[in-house]
């Protein structure tokens, strides 16, 4: 990259640039203000201030857990049905039970 001229007005007035913003004596308190004033507030009050996003979180959670559950109901349907086809065969052929045992 190339260096910056040394008589670039552009980096001489950066060089010298300082921000000074005003001094503003309430802002501590304002800020301690807000703070006293969030912790009053109850557990309701910000749910209810952020049903939106609660909403959403409780619906997902909602569909996840239904989802998971017909996933291991389906396992579990599927290795029952294949427990009891098993049996089944062992009782109509007793000569095939030694390798068709769960």
């Amino acid at each position: 990259m190339d260096s910056p001229r040394p008589n670039d007005p552009l980096s001489e007035t950066l060089q010298h640039w300082r921000v000074e913003p005003a001094r503003d004596p309430g802002f501590r308190p304002a800020v301690w203000r807000r703070i006293t004033q969030r912790s009053r507030d109850t557990w309701a009050g910000y749910v209810r201030a952020h049903r939106l996003a609660w909403s959403v979180a409780a619906i997902a959670v909602v569909g996840v857990a239904g989802w998971t559950g017909h996933t291991a109901a389906q396992a579990r349907l599927a290795a029952d049905r294949d427990a009891m086809v098993t049996a089944y065969l062992v009782e109509l052929d007793p000569r095939v039970q030694a390798g068709l045992r769960p």
